[in-house]
């Protein structure tokens, strides 16, 4: 491990926990079924603290049921929506259940040289229930 990264990560552990969570963006998760595809289409959504917005983002699937399986696990955000990662499952047959993802981002300052940027991310869930 470098040095810089050492000290880059025993900084941030050092840094106190009501700080990160000021820096901690909002992520979400909606999902609807899109009609006659087979597919449901999860959008997690992020917005950053004041004075910050959202530069990069992804959203990464760490749990599904077998009635609701990923086309992709790891899908990143556009650069012109930033703040929007859409997700796409396949719709099968099986029981419903969580579907689990880590939402990841990237927040910088709005005003220029009011910070560094900094990478935050949080775990949004969204309960699927096959049509019956």
């Amino acid at each position: 491990m470098s040095k810089r990264l050492a000290l880059s990560l025993a900084l941030l552990a050092s840094w106190p926990a009501s700080s990160r969570a000021q820096a901690q963006p909002l992520a979400s998760m909606s999902c609807r079924v899109e009609a006659g595809s087979g597919r449901l289409l999860c959008t997690v959504s992020f917005s950053a603290p004041k004075a910050r917005t959202v530069s990069w983002s992804d959203a990464l699937v760490v749990a599904a049921p077998s009635a609701a399986r990923p086309l992709r696990n790891r899908v990143t955000s556009h650069s012109d929506h930033p703040n929007q990662v859409v997700l796409a499952f396949v719709l099968g047959s099986g029981d419903g259940g969580r579907i689990a993802v880590l939402a990841r981002a990237v927040t910088c300052p709005v005003a220029p040289r009011e910070g560094a940027c900094t990478p935050v991310e949080s775990r949004v869930e969204f309960d699927f229930k096959p049509a019956s």
